[in-house]
């Protein structure tokens, strides 16, 4: 009796070994099919995405801004520690352990595809989804997501877990044109990120999961689902006690931005100061921040006048 046990542990481990080796053999040739078609990470060093461009008046105020993606780049320090929290309880609770991509998650994920017969969401890391969004599409196909989560595993060879997290607030999109956690703050509750409260925070990452769907200016019912949601998994996770989370979920969401308020989707360039209809001269186009002297909006304001009544007498304009 035991020798066949010996020999059915024996077969056993030799089945185990070989089905080992199989998934090793084609898990070296996925990658070296993938590894030279990938997009060259480093690029990230420099990374400079498009932000606002802003029209600045003499004494500070906005004249016009211009933006392909409305973004307005901050550093980690600059993101309040309640927003980071509560964007990693939805999106990726365990970021600080992986290495770029969850077995467990991806496990689940692989079952629940057999079991529905489609490709489910719900499996790609904090990461994944930056270097989706940084190199890839939103296509669902095998081929995007073998890639997707090579290049995780080379951007979290490459930066720290602080320098990943930055990118990927700066990066994503949030609905209505804005891109970025900062841009979002002021777009819905017209506050910079670091200044957010707990249900604030909450609603911000509850938007990431499927944006301009859960906005509050478009559906606000299922912003405050995934609100909710996401200060449950604060309070499962243990950044938030249970009872703020029922204190934050009772909170009225407040809205004190303006979506409909885009910016010009073309940007300017200098020797553009003609579309914002100001004087070339006196013109300060402001570009990531920078500052310099601005135009003075009553002289704007009172030449346009005096071409105006100037136009009505039939008298040329002489500037």
């Amino acid at each position: 009796m035991a020798n066949y046990f010996l020999r059915v542990a024996r077969r056993a481990g030799i089945v185990v070994l070989f089905v080992i080796a199989a998934i090793l053999g084609i898990t070296s040739g996925v990658i070296f099919a993938y590894a030279g078609d990938l997009p060259q990470i480093s690029a990230l060093d420099d990374y400079a995405p498009s932000t606002i461009t802003r029209v600045y008046g003499a004494a500070g105020e906005i004249v016009g801004e211009f933006a392909v993606q409305r973004r307005e780049v901050i550093s980690y320090e600059a993101i309040s520690p309640r927003l980071k929290e509560a964007i990693l309880a939805a999106e990726d609770s365990e970021f600080e352990q992986h290495f770029g991509l969850s077995i467990p998650r991806i496990i689940a994920t692989l079952v629940k595809d057999i079991i529905e017969r489609r490709k489910a969401a719900g499996a790609s890391t904090l990461t994944q989804q930056l270097a989706r969004k940084l190199f890839l599409t939103d296509e669902k196909t095998w081929e995007r997501k073998i890639k997707e989560a090579l290049l995780a595993i080379q951007i979290e060879k490459r930066y720290t877990k602080r320098e990943i997290f930055t990118l990927y607030c700066n990066q994503m999109y949030f609905g209505h044109g804005v891109y970025g956690v900062e841009s979002a703050s002021r777009l819905y509750f017209g506050k910079s990120a670091k200044d957010l409260a707990v249900p604030e925070a909450a609603l911000i990452a509850g938007i990431l999961q499927a944006n301009v769907r859960q906005s509050p200016y478009v559906n606000m019912e299922a912003a405050v689902r995934r609100r909710n949601y996401t200060l449950g998994r604060m309070a499962e996770v243990g950044y938030i006690t249970p009872q703020e989370a029922e204190e934050a979920k009772k909170a009225k969401i407040v809205l004190r931005g303006e979506p409909t308020g885009q910016p010009s989707v073309a940007p300017p360039r200098r020797g553009d100061e003609h579309r914002c209809g100001c004087d070339p001269a006196a013109c300060r186009i402001v570009a990531g921040g920078d500052r310099s002297e601005g135009i003075d909006v009553a002289r704007q304001e009172s030449r346009a006048d005096r071409h105006a009544r100037r136009s009505r007498r039939g008298t040329p304009a002489d500037d």
